[in-house]
């Protein structure tokens, strides 16, 4: 079977033509752009800026303060802190679960040329609670192996640290760390990319449940077909880098409003459109039982309704 990476980029870019400008509804970009922004918030991030007196002494002087309030009200502190850390425990959860269920929408939202959002949050919400407990599973087992890590490092290292000098151990320890947290994270990008690009699409396909969805996409998408799934990896890397700098101009020529929470969704929602249909157009050349798009050529998206099946197509020829 041969798997290309380049022949779905034509069908993907007619999809999302198609999807959002033939005919282009308002309200159905603002319902498709609510869907990804809940697929995407799970990966959107925010950053506060303070400013702490610049004059000499300052950073000690409010480190000195800080100190002296946690030793004076110990208990308060552990329990603020306690507080704190199991609040945004939860919030993360929430956001996890919301996200989780929306990468559904927006499939769904795309593979039927609609924008719905009550209707597919119910019709996938096995698929989408299935989702959220396997990636808190899973990101609870990357967090073990981040702390393995930072340990195994920490006790190379521990004469070093405790004779507060840099010896042959201390130098060990950095270049065992940094190899290991280089494959550590070189596996979280292999995960993530497996995971949005071929185990949600199975999921949502095939109806299926994480952990089988999980084995199905591994087995018929990517196994023997490796080669393939690290130049699809590639591919999406190049047409990233193009879309984000579309992306920084359009946040530019809008003065920062498309940065915006959910505008940022709306306004940049072609570049999420078509990277999905990238994806599903790409799955698609496995076989008949991976069509997303149904009676839509594979090669160029011509519309085939009323054609027999196996017809030739009209526009393309295949």
């Amino acid at each position: 079977m041969n798997i290309s990476v380049t022949d779905p980029i034509r069908p993907a870019w007619n999809h999302m033509v198609r999807i959002l400008f033939k005919p282009f509804a308002f309200k159905k970009w603002l319902a498709l752009g609510f869907c990804a922004f809940l697929a995407q918030c799970s990966a959107q991030g925010g950053s506060n800026s303070s400013q702490v007196s610049a004059q000499p002494g300052g950073y000690e002087r409010g480190f000195e303060a800080a100190k002296t309030w946690i030793y004076a009200n110990f208990d308060l502190f552990i329990t603020l802190s306690v507080s704190g850390i199991f609040l945004l425990i939860l919030i993360g959860l929430f956001i996890t679960w919301i996200s989780s269920r929306g990468k559904f929408m927006l499939l769904d939202g795309i593979v039927k040329n609609r924008g719905a959002v009550r209707e597919p949050w119910t019709n996938y919400k096995t698929q989408g609670n299935s989702l959220f407990l396997f990636t808190v599973a899973l990101s609870a087992v990357l967090l073990f192996c981040f702390l393995l890590i930072g340990g195994i490092s920490a006790l190379i290292a521990l004469p070093d640290i405790q004779s507060q000098t840099l010896t042959g151990l201390g130098v060990t320890s950095i270049v065992v760390g940094g190899t290991l947290l280089f494959f550590y994270i070189l596996f979280c990008i292999s995960l993530s990319f497996f995971m949005s690009v071929f185990m949600v699409p199975t999921m949502y396909l095939k109806k299926m449940r994480a952990v089988e969805a999980w084995e199905t996409a591994w087995n018929e998408l990517c196994k023997g077909h490796f080669g393939s799934s690290i130049l699809l990896f590639l591919m999406m890397l190049v047409l990233g880098i193009a879309s984000g700098t579309v992306s920084m101009f359009a946040v530019c020529a809008t003065c920062c409003i498309a940065a915006l929470p959910y505008v940022s969704s709306v306004v940049l929602l072609p570049i999420t459109v078509f990277f999905a249909c990238y994806a599903l157009c790409y799955i698609q050349q496995f076989g008949s039982e991976w069509i997303f798009f149904k009676n839509y050529c594979h090669f160029c998206n011509y519309e085939l309704q009323g054609l027999e099946e196996g017809h030739i197509c009209p526009e393309c020829g295949k």
